[in-house]
């Protein structure tokens, strides 16, 4: 209302300024004064009412404190029911079972993926590929993501999501990261879809038991890595090392497994700095091995690497309580240099 006062008073000086000017003039000036009066009048009442809007939202956030539902409105959220898929893209990438659903009998997780393998049994990736990940039920099946992916990947884990078993899922693009959960909905017969993690990590309740689902799948990688598959290097006669074709044939199955878990980790790094582990002394040495025959001393390194991992057995990963490495764990690692 101050705002107005002054204006008011301007046009009222302007009125009797206008007192000598002829009747003519001064009704068309008052036309127009009238004019600007009404056009400040409107102006004024919109801006009220916008304020008011703005006012009224910001008292519903307030308001809006329950405990079960957190205030994150998720623009990336879909119940996904049972569809019959007409054709499955090429080659199945990753498999594991899980009782989903809570019905005492586990249900089939495949990620497939449209790329082929060469005779090393690695994949041939193309600058982008169709993944499908899918749930699969007795006759029925529910495709969790069935897109093309640009210059990325899709992977998955399991985990329990506030004791709730669930299927994360990675999503790379380019720069870009992107973390969803799946749960099953009895009410819906479908899976219930969250993004919860897209760089800017706003919504982070789930992003520890997701940290600890990709740092489980990392260390089994590195696992089979560094015992099975290491072994056939480590009992390799010396002319198999020397040959580049059938070293590499032998060494390229330890470094796509450590890649794969390289990508988990950088993804754990994301979601839980506290419990990241570091590769790339081992990525390092694998790569000296392959374009190089071993010497002694490397040799001798991955042997090191093989027999720590063969003494860790199946212990615990996680102390979820405390968020980090089991201490034991955590030891084994930095001797190997696998730094926590």
């Amino acid at each position: 209302m101050r705002r107005l006062l002054p204006g008011i008073v301007c046009l009222a000086v302007i009125l009797i300024g206008c007192s000598d000017q002829s009747n003519g003039d001064q009704t068309q000036e008052i036309e127009e004064l009238n004019k600007q009066i009404q056009q400040i009048s409107l102006e004024n009442e919109s801006l009220v009412k916008m304020i008011e809007e703005q006012k009224t939202a910001l008292e519903l956030v307030e308001t809006d404190t329950s405990d079960e539902t957190p205030m994150y409105h998720n623009d990336d959220y879909a119940m996904i029911p049972a569809k019959t898929i007409e054709k499955y893209p090429q080659t199945l990438y990753k498999k594991t079972t899980l009782d989903i659903d809570g019905d005492g009998e586990e249900e089939a997780i495949e990620l497939h993926v449209n790329a082929g393998k060469t005779d090393s049994g690695l994949f041939a990736w193309d600058d982008g590929q169709n993944w499908l990940l899918v749930v699969k039920d007795g006759e029925k099946t529910y495709p969790l993501f069935d897109d093309f992916v640009q210059l990325g990947s899709i992977d998955f884990s399991t985990g329990m999501f506030d004791r709730k078993p669930g299927i994360v899922m990675i999503k790379r693009s380019h720069s870009d990261r992107t973390v969803q959960k799946f749960t099953y909905d009895q009410t819906e017969d479908g899976y219930q879809k969250e993004t919860f993690y897209k760089k800017e990590n706003t919504h982070d309740i789930d992003n520890r038991p997701a940290s600890y689902a990709f740092f489980k799948d990392a260390f089994n990688l590195l696992d089979t890595a560094f015992t099975t598959k290491t072994a056939a290097v480590l009992e390799a006669g010396e002319e198999t090392l020397q040959d580049s074709q059938e070293r590499m044939a032998i060494m390229y199955p330890i470094l796509d497994d450590v890649y794969n878990a390289q990508r988990f980790l950088e993804m754990v790094a994301e979601l839980n700095r506290e419990i990241y582990v570091s590769l790339n002394d081992a990525v390092d040495l694998l790569h000296q091995m392959v374009n190089k025959p071993p010497a002694d001393e490397q040799l001798g390194q991955l042997q090191f690497i093989h027999d720590v991992f063969k003494s860790i057995g199946s212990g615990e990963l996680i102390i979820e309580e405390e968020n980090q490495i089991h201490p034991e764990l955590k030891e084994k690692l930095q001797r190997i240099n696998f730094h926590p």
